[in-house]
């Protein structure tokens, strides 16, 4: 439990970033392949990957050392078996299709006008049609094209090829644009076991093509004269005019998806597959966990220890402990994230008394960041004398190097600071000196801060920060 408690502590936005990655690549993959018999096939072998992973867990060596080996023909025949499906995926995944196929295959909003009119023309008439827009994907590897048209986009020529004696109607109608570039093609049937069997051969190819490509189908049913659009595998009918439109308007034309249309668009992403969605996170998060736990390290460093809340009548005499050496354990990643003001480590003196005190140092005394634990703290332990002590004012004197002008003096602000320091050592002490400071260099500059030297050892000047006096030079009559 402690080691799951660093673990979630340990993660930072940058493995957020990586979850998300590998969980939109599980969720990518999935999709793709739901639906197909080569879907049977993934599950397999993530199971096999399951059960490799807990093996080695386990400690189970000699099914580990199996799986270990059957891993490289596991791979072979993967590619094997998922050569169109990976040669698909790659295809979808090209930026080149981002910045070739789009300004092909864009439809203007009159052309829209032209399919809703033949699509009621032709459901009203019952006759079954399937007609394919292509987008992005180029579809020449997919589909098996027909009769090459290049025509216009129009009602006209729509009703036309779906006549019942026209030699084209038993086909789908490829356009591209705002043109008809082929009739009566073949498309791809789906796989897909589950489909309700109101649908038939036309709604099981669309569904096909759209399994392989981002190409948008309208199909019309020749039995019941409905009309739905197949869009990435998924069939939507339409009942009305209007609403057929819309949504033909939003997936085709360029610059119509509005902000409530996105809106609508995201929350329809989110609650769609939302059951596939939720699997990737959780395959990616427990891969995290599994890859990324088991990389734990140990450092050791020297870290200062600071003293605080000693009492003002009191001083530590002698000498005392500056730093303690620790070793950190930890991710790698938060290991290496270190840096010398990340760990410190704090004794608390303010339950002291006058003489010898002892002091246990643990893991409370060292402020860590989340996901670091202590293993281990040397030495463990700490003694320091502490001696009633006094406060006195005494006078800084400078120490000067180089040679005084002739009717000048030095100045020094302020001239005196208070010394605090056990009673027998602050009896022997007058004044404090500076450190060397040069002549020279205060006639250059007019004024020069120095810090302060405190002798003897154990006193200390009743200041926050370092003390530091000003020195300057100031002309005599």
């Amino acid at each position: 439990m402690q080691d799951l408690k660093e673990l979630l502590y340990s993660i930072s936005i940058t493995n957020i970033v990586d979850i998300a990655i590998i969980a939109a690549l599980i969720y990518a993959v999935t999709t793709w392949f739901k639906g197909t018999r080569a879907f049977q096939i993934l599950v397999t072998v993530v199971g096999m990957g399951v059960v490799y992973l807990a093996a080695s867990k386990a400690g189970l060596i000699l099914t580990s050392v199996l799986f270990q080996y059957l891993w490289a023909a596991i791979i072979v025949v993967l590619v094997i078996v998922f050569q169109p499906e990976i040669r698909a995926m790659l295809d979808r995944a090209s930026p080149v299709r981002y910045l070739s196929g789009r300004p092909n295959n864009q439809v203007k909003p009159d052309l829209i006008d032209e399919t809703v009119r033949a699509v009621t023309e032709l459901a009203g008439l019952r006759m079954g049609a399937i007609i394919v827009f292509q987008r992005l994907d180029s579809l020449d590897s997919i589909i098996i094209k027909g009769k090459s048209l290049e025509s216009l986009l129009s009602a006209e020529a729509f009703v036309m090829i779906f006549q019942k004696n026209s030699p084209l109607h038993d086909g789908a109608v490829l356009v591209s644009g705002a043109r008809i570039k082929a009739a009566g093609c073949i498309l791809p049937l789906s796989s897909e076991e589950h489909l309700s069997p109101q649908y038939g051969t036309r709604h099981r190819a669309a569904l096909g093509l759209t399994e392989r490509s981002d190409a948008l189908c309208v199909v019309i049913s020749e039995e019941r004269g409905e009309v739905s659009i197949v869009r990435d595998k998924i069939i939507t009918t339409y009942r009305k005019k209007g609403d057929f439109r819309e949504a033909l308007e939003q997936a085709l034309v360029p610059g119509k998806t509005g902000r409530e249309s996105m809106k609508l668009g995201v929350i329809g992403f989110l609650k769609s597959n939302w059951h596939l969605k939720l699997f990737a996170l959780f395959t990616s998060v427990l891969l995290w966990f599994l890859v990324v736990g088991p990389q734990r390290s140990e450092l050791g460093i020297s870290v200062p220890l600071q003293y605080t809340n000693l009492p003002p009548d009191m001083e530590i005499t002698g000498k005392w402990m500056e730093r303690i050496d620790v070793r950190l354990r930890g991710s790698e990643a938060g290991l290496a994230n270190l840096n010398p003001g990340s760990v410190r480590a704090v004794v608390n003196l303010g339950n002291v008394v006058s003489g010898l005190n002892y002091f246990r140092l643990t893991g409370k005394n060292l402020q860590v960041p989340p996901g670091i634990t202590i293993s281990e703290i040397r030495p463990p332990d700490l003694h320091l004398n502490i001696e009633a002590a006094s406060a006195k004012k005494v006078s800084v004197v400078p120490s000067l190097t180089g040679t005084l002008p002739e009717k000048t003096r030095i100045v020094i602000a302020p001239a005196e600071v208070q010394l605090r320091a056990v009673q027998a050592e602050l009896r022997k002490v007058n004044s404090v000196i500076t450190e060397p400071v040069n002549i020279e260099e205060i006639k250059a500059k007019g004024k020069t801060m120095v810090p302060v030297l405190v002798k003897p050892d154990g006193a200390r000047i009743d200041s926050v920060d370092p003390m530091q006096v000003t020195v300057s030079l100031e002309e005599t009559e």
